[in-house]
């Protein structure tokens, strides 16, 4: 009799760690394996696409070009590096997602890109698997969060301590230069910065003049998430029959999302595409 899953001991191993990892790619370049964390997407999404005749984009060409341009705006303005808090500014800087969601609201990812190309990501504690597979983060460290509801009454110490590290980073990978682009920061963040005669800037501008040009890789992914959304949106209109609710529309339109790889919808206007795509997530409109 084959054993229930509920039997097996609690301490025991559900996957082999001496298990050889795949070394075939798939046709973004990630690779083969489904014993791994990145979300990408799935092989309806890539079987839709070869039959649409779209060609994925390589995705670690995709996120070098990504971190070039943040780079080169840096060093555009005279920057020494850029902060950052937003968790769509953070997945176009290092191509990393973690509960985006609730990130956007509740600050506890941090990254910092110099101008010399160093990346310094922190993630939420616990979660340094979720970057392992991207070389391009330099470090990655944990204690980004200093907001009332993670820290109480210690946010200030928080803060300092956070600022601190920023005031390490810039000594160590931008000499004299204290500019620092900054695109979002909770006011103990501020004070602490400005306590280390740290000159802060936007950093949305620059985040914002990164994204103005597409790379190649990137072009291909808007052609594919395009494709996604609008195979979402097919089976969305398909459910849509007498008697059924928007809810179920929208029901609908989530299960094609998620079925291709995406992580959320952004809005409920109907006349509004979901992000289908995750290399897209770090725009609020596909691009």
């Amino acid at each position: 009799m084959t054993p229930s899953p509920f039997s097996i001991p609690a301490n025991a191993r559900r996957i082999d760690p001496a298990r050889q990892r795949a070394t075939a790619l798939k046709k973004d370049g990630s690779v083969n394996d489904n014993d791994r964390v990145e979300i990408g997407p799935t092989p309806l999404a890539f079987a839709e696409w070869e039959r649409l005749g779209l060609e994925p984009p390589h995705l670690p060409t995709l996120r070098a070009y990504r971190l070039q341009r943040i780079v080169d705006q840096l060093v555009a303005r005279d920057l020494g590096g850029i902060l950052l808090f937003d968790p769509l500014n953070i997945r176009y800087a290092t191509d990393t997602t973690n509960m985006q969601l609730w990130t956007t609201h509740n600050p506890a990812r941090a990254c910092f890109v110099a101008a010399s190309g160093h990346v310094v990501l922190w993630d939420f504690h616990g979660c340094d698997h979720l970057s392992a597979h991207l070389p391009l983060i330099t470090e990655l460290r944990s204690g980004a969060s200093f907001f009332f509801f993670e820290t109480g009454e210690h946010t200030d110490r928080h803060a300092r301590h956070f600022a601190a590290q920023i005031d390490e980073l810039l000594r160590q990978h931008a000499g004299a230069n204290r500019r620092l682009a900054v695109d979002r920061i909770e006011v103990a963040g501020v004070r602490a910065l400005d306590a280390l005669a740290i000159e802060m800037c936007s950093g949305q501008e620059v985040t914002e003049f990164a994204r103005m040009i597409k790379g190649p890789d990137e072009i291909k992914a808007m052609r594919c998430a395009v494709a996604a959304c609008e195979a979402s949106v097919a089976e969305m209109h398909q459910a849509m029959r007498a008697g059924v609710t928007e809810n179920d529309v929208w029901a609908a339109l989530h299960a094609g999302n998620i079925r291709r790889g995406g992580e959320w919808i952004e809005t409920r206007i109907l006349s509004s595409g979901p992000r289908t795509n995750p290399w897209f997530q770090e725009s609020g409109h596909g691009c």
